[in-house]
Protein backbone atom coordinates (compact mmCIF):
# COMPACT_ATOMS: atom_id res chain seq x y z
CA UNK A 1 0.00 0.00 0.00
CA UNK A 2 3.02 2.47 0.64
CA UNK A 3 3.91 2.42 -2.88
CA UNK A 4 0.47 3.23 -4.22
CA UNK A 5 0.39 6.27 -1.58
CA UNK A 6 4.10 7.05 -3.15
CA UNK A 7 2.40 7.07 -6.74
CA UNK A 8 -0.89 8.95 -5.73
CA UNK A 9 1.95 11.50 -4.38
CA UNK A 10 3.75 11.80 -7.39
CA UNK A 11 0.49 12.06 -9.26
CA UNK A 12 -0.70 14.92 -6.97
CA UNK A 13 2.62 16.53 -7.52
CA UNK A 14 2.62 16.67 -11.38
CA UNK A 15 -0.94 18.10 -11.07
CA UNK A 16 0.65 20.93 -9.05
CA UNK A 17 3.52 21.22 -11.67
CA UNK A 18 1.29 21.02 -14.98
CA UNK A 19 -1.07 24.13 -12.90
CA UNK A 20 1.98 25.79 -12.42
CA UNK A 21 3.10 25.61 -15.82
CA UNK A 22 -0.15 27.17 -17.06
CA UNK A 23 0.14 29.60 -14.97
CA UNK A 24 3.36 30.40 -16.00
CA UNK A 25 2.31 30.23 -19.52
CA UNK A 26 -0.42 32.33 -19.01
CA UNK A 27 1.42 35.00 -17.65
CA UNK A 28 4.12 34.90 -20.24
CA UNK A 29 1.25 35.22 -22.77
CA UNK A 30 -0.32 38.32 -20.92
CA UNK A 31 2.91 40.07 -21.06
CA UNK A 32 3.33 39.48 -24.87
CA UNK A 33 -0.43 41.40 -25.27
CA UNK A 34 1.26 44.52 -23.06
CA UNK A 35 2.18 47.58 -24.77
CA UNK A 36 6.19 47.42 -24.51
CA UNK A 37 7.08 50.69 -22.34
CA UNK A 38 10.58 51.96 -22.64
CA UNK A 39 11.83 51.41 -19.52
CA UNK A 40 15.36 53.63 -20.71
CA UNK A 41 14.94 56.02 -23.11
CA UNK A 42 16.70 55.59 -26.09
CA UNK A 43 20.00 56.90 -26.95
CA UNK A 44 20.04 59.64 -29.44
CA UNK A 45 23.12 60.75 -31.37
CA UNK A 46 23.82 64.25 -31.25
CA UNK A 47 22.90 66.30 -34.34
CA UNK A 48 26.01 68.37 -33.78
CA UNK A 49 29.18 66.35 -34.37
CA UNK A 50 32.61 67.46 -32.90
CA UNK A 51 33.83 67.76 -36.64
CA UNK A 52 31.24 70.50 -37.38
CA UNK A 53 32.56 72.74 -33.78
CA UNK A 54 35.68 71.91 -35.09
CA UNK A 55 35.00 73.25 -38.70
CA UNK A 56 33.13 76.51 -37.98
CA UNK A 57 36.21 76.71 -34.90
CA UNK A 58 38.68 76.71 -37.63
CA UNK A 59 36.91 78.94 -39.70
CA UNK A 60 36.74 81.51 -37.02
CA UNK A 61 40.27 81.43 -36.12
CA UNK A 62 41.54 81.93 -39.62
CA UNK A 63 38.92 84.92 -39.71
CA UNK A 64 40.38 86.90 -36.72
CA UNK A 65 38.47 85.65 -34.27
CA UNK A 66 41.14 83.22 -32.05
CA UNK A 67 40.30 85.00 -29.41
CA UNK A 68 36.70 84.45 -29.51
CA UNK A 69 37.08 80.80 -29.81
CA UNK A 70 39.43 80.87 -26.97
CA UNK A 71 37.11 82.75 -25.12
CA UNK A 72 34.04 80.50 -25.65
CA UNK A 73 35.78 77.43 -24.35
CA UNK A 74 36.61 79.76 -21.21
CA UNK A 75 33.02 79.82 -20.78
CA UNK A 76 32.42 75.80 -21.07
CA UNK A 77 35.37 75.14 -19.05
CA UNK A 78 37.23 73.06 -21.19
CA UNK A 79 41.07 73.56 -23.45
CA UNK A 80 39.59 72.49 -26.37
CA UNK A 81 36.79 71.42 -28.71
CA UNK A 82 36.87 67.63 -28.14
CA UNK A 83 36.52 68.44 -24.37
CA UNK A 84 33.19 69.83 -24.55
CA UNK A 85 30.50 67.96 -23.02
CA UNK A 86 28.24 65.79 -25.80
CA UNK A 87 25.49 66.84 -24.19
CA UNK A 88 26.65 70.49 -24.47
CA UNK A 89 27.32 70.40 -28.30
CA UNK A 90 24.42 72.30 -29.65
CA UNK A 91 24.45 74.80 -27.57
CA UNK A 92 28.52 75.32 -28.04
CA UNK A 93 27.29 74.97 -32.08
CA UNK A 94 24.94 77.64 -31.65
CA UNK A 95 27.64 80.11 -29.50
CA UNK A 96 30.05 79.92 -32.32
CA UNK A 97 27.93 80.25 -34.92
CA UNK A 98 26.19 83.48 -33.00
CA UNK A 99 29.86 84.64 -32.71
CA UNK A 100 29.46 88.35 -34.12
CA UNK A 101 30.73 88.63 -37.54
CA UNK A 102 30.49 85.09 -38.68
CA UNK A 103 27.55 84.76 -41.35
CA UNK A 104 28.86 81.51 -43.25
CA UNK A 105 27.18 78.63 -41.00
CA UNK A 106 27.49 75.45 -43.00
CA UNK A 107 24.40 73.25 -43.18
Amino acid sequence: MSKIKMLLDVVESMRSLADSIELLAQGIADGQNRPKTESEPKETKPSVTYEMLREVAVKLSRGGRKDDVKALLDNYGVKNITAVAETDLESFYTDLLNLEGYENAPE
